[in-house]
């Protein structure tokens, strides 16, 4: 594995702990701290969410059009600007334009820094990579609450100064370090990229059938955590929710290494939904908070067997170019997918928590999602045959 990439995983590290470090309690700080409405808290966070991943599709066109480092230098220092801003102003004008640039420093960043995995012509470096990726990704995530957690016992303005600083670091220590001209695409139109994946019908497909899978994921922040409120009356036990799948996913995100490395990506995805689903449709058995987190680590495993497949699957899809527009336009299937997961996950565990059926309800969807990706496997095997035999022929 080459300097560049083992630069952009430390820097995926630092940067989920600094993230994290903030994140965790950012809504805790907007009302409780800042005592802003619930519709100021709500606004900024939307804004936040709508940003990071509707810009993507635009900047990972850019990404390919004036080079992977330059846009991701950039993401770095405006993210760290907009973290700082919430730092060291109470202004809600201000707050809004911080989460506009945390928001637009994420786009920048994401889809030119897969894009250099993506790029790598190795297969095997690119399978390693992808799974280092996400251990180095939930190793922050571990990290970075407890940070915060810290940091907060001292000042509540303190995780944000500290992520800010982290994000101005990085971009310095990115510019110094990753060679310019290494794995870049310079040169290619962002409409081009765009036409490329109006093409690609597999890809279009693709991001369809992982909406599904979003919309299962976003029940992690929205109706487990709920439902756990719910049944136990316990804010600890709450927090078990993401604490059980934080380590849950680090350590089987190292046990399956060898698997990301050696079975077809979505194989592992299909697994993974299949595990998901099961879990969800599971937690309807039982109301007791310690089968919920059984039923939690059962659908860890499965989020883990996919979020590094669904990675190298994109990258598969680029065909070797356009590698950024078409890992910023898979973030399109996130947010359509998570938004719809967050107002179904909150609406039922607030209006029907009493009811057992929405789990049900959670797991159709993924045994949708799954039905999508068999088909789509199919017909992926049948283009594979009909090529074979036309270069017989």
């Amino acid at each position: 594995m080459h300097k560049d990439l083992k630069v952009i995983l430390l820097s995926a590290f630092l940067m989920n702990i600094a993230g994290f470090a903030v994140m965790s309690f950012l809504a805790i700080h907007l009302s409780l701290n800042l005592h802003y409405s619930a519709l100021e808290t709500g606004t900024i966070l939307s804004l936040l969410t709508i940003v990071s991943r509707g810009v993507p599709v635009v900047a990972g066109g850019l990404g390919d059009r004036f080079g992977y480092k330059q846009m991701m230098v950039s993401g770095l220092l405006i993210r760290g600007t907009g973290l700082l801003m919430l730092g060291t102003s109470q202004s809600f004008y201000v707050l809004i334009v911080a989460a506009v640039l945390i928001g637009l420093g994420s786009a920048s960043y994401e889809p030119s820094a897969m894009a250099f995995f993506s790029s790598e012509s190795n297969e095997s470096i690119r399978r390693k990579a992808f799974s280092y990726l996400n251990i180095c990704l939930n190793a922050g995530a571990i990290i970075g609450p407890l940070l915060g957690s810290f940091l907060l016992l001292f000042n509540p303005s303190y995780p944000f100064i500290f992520s800010g600083f982290i994000f101005y670091i990085l971009s310095l220590f990115q510019s110094v370090k990753i060679n310019a001209n290494s794995i870049t695409q310079k040169q290619q139109s962002f409409l081009k990229g765009m036409l490329d994946i109006k093409k690609n019908k597999l890809f279009l497909y693709y991001c369809f059938a992982m909406t599904f899978f979003w919309f299962m994921f976003a029940q992690l922040t929205v109706s487990i955590p709920l439902h756990m409120y719910n049944i136990s009356h316990s804010e600890q036990m709450v927090s078990l929710v993401i604490t059980v799948n934080a380590i849950t996913g680090l350590i089987f995100m190292v046990l399956f290494r060898r698997f990301y490395e050696k079975f077809n990506s979505l194989k592992l995805i299909k697994a993974g939904f299949l595990i998901m689903l099961l879990a969800l449709a599971a937690i309807s058995l039982n109301a007791s908070p310690y089968w919920l987190l059984a039923c939690i680590l059962f659908f860890t495993i499965g989020e883990t067997l996919v979020l590094p497949s669904s990675d190298l699957a994109v990258s598969n899809f680029t065909r070797s170019k356009f590698h950024a527009t078409y890992f910023g336009f898979f973030e399109i299937s996130f947010a359509l997918g998570a938004t719809g997961g967050n107002y179904f996950g909150a609406y039922f565990t607030n209006s029907l928590q009493d009811r057992n059926w929405p789990w049900l309800v959670l797991a159709a969807a993924g045994a949708i999602g799954f039905g999508l990706l068999s088909h789509l496997t199919k017909q992926i095997r049948s283009k594979v045959i009909m090529n074979q035999e036309s270069v017989s022929h």
